[in-house]
């Protein structure tokens, strides 16, 4: 058992690079993030009675953020990450991933519509409304119904730039950061769709509301099949709904 422990604790430090020779930063095994990951099997990404999910959404809330970049998604349709990791670059809701200070990390989704606004009637499907607080809601719902597959997700305002725009070594992401008219502190991604000033996220004027869902273990610490939606959004009739 504590071999088994001791293995787990040295695949999470070679994982997130802290095999160097300088003074090691202490890795906690009790991090709300770690005991999330070691919790996971084939039944639900957490028992029913885990005390560790409340903790870990407190911590996303409230933890510092000590780097903020694009997601895999975002970096693969601009061809700058290894595309083995991901199933397919997908979506056109702006994400990146931002980690904290206890060395964990969760996929930011900022807000784009206000909570009343509704999906007029004759809107480009393609560029529906996103809704950040629709990740939250599923999760809830998710574990209501006690199917337990949802990975925790919370809210959390953010202030863009002190914890995005300060923290991130991403130029590309640095370089799409802006001051609008109003004098809000803006900022859009970069990618062959949906990816202009004209959909922007802006704080107000730092302050951004969004959705934070923890991460998975990496593939190389928990492989596993991915199966796609057979139902997701598609430009091709390719018979996947017969």
């Amino acid at each position: 058992m504590l071999r088994g422990s001791f293995r787990r604790h040295k695949i999470y430090r070679e994982q997130l690079n802290l095999t160097s020779l300088e003074p090691p930063l202490q890795l906690r095994t009790e991090a709300s993030w770690v005991q999330f990951h070691l919790g996971i099997n084939r039944h639900g990404l957490y028992s029913r009675s885990s005390p560790f999910v409340s903790k870990l959404l407190h911590d996303m809330r409230h933890f510092p953020t000590i780097s903020a970049d694009y997601s895999q998604d975002e970096k693969a349709l601009l061809g700058a990450c290894d595309c083995t990791q991901i199933v397919k670059p997908s979506g056109v809701h702006l994400k990146l991933v931002l980690r904290f200070s206890d060395f964990g990390k969760a996929m930011f989704k900022p807000m784009r519509q206000q909570r009343d606004e509704e999906t007029p009637a004759d809107f480009f499907y393609f560029i529906d409304f996103q809704r950040h607080n629709a990740e939250i809601a599923a999760f809830h719902l998710d574990r209501i119904l006690d199917f337990r597959r949802v990975p925790p997700t919370v809210g959390r305002l953010v202030n863009v730039t002190k914890e995005i725009l300060e923290v991130t070594k991403n130029e590309i992401l640095q370089s799409v950061f802006f001051v609008s008219p109003a004098s809000n502190v803006c900022f859009f991604a970069k990618c062959p769709y949906m990816c202009k000033t004209e959909y922007a996220v802006c704080g107000n004027p730092h302050l951004l509301e969004g959705s934070l869902s923890a991460f998975l273990p990496s593939l190389n610490l928990a492989p596993r099949l991915s199966v796609p939606n057979p139902w997701i959004r598609s430009y091709t009739l390719a018979g996947k709904e017969e």
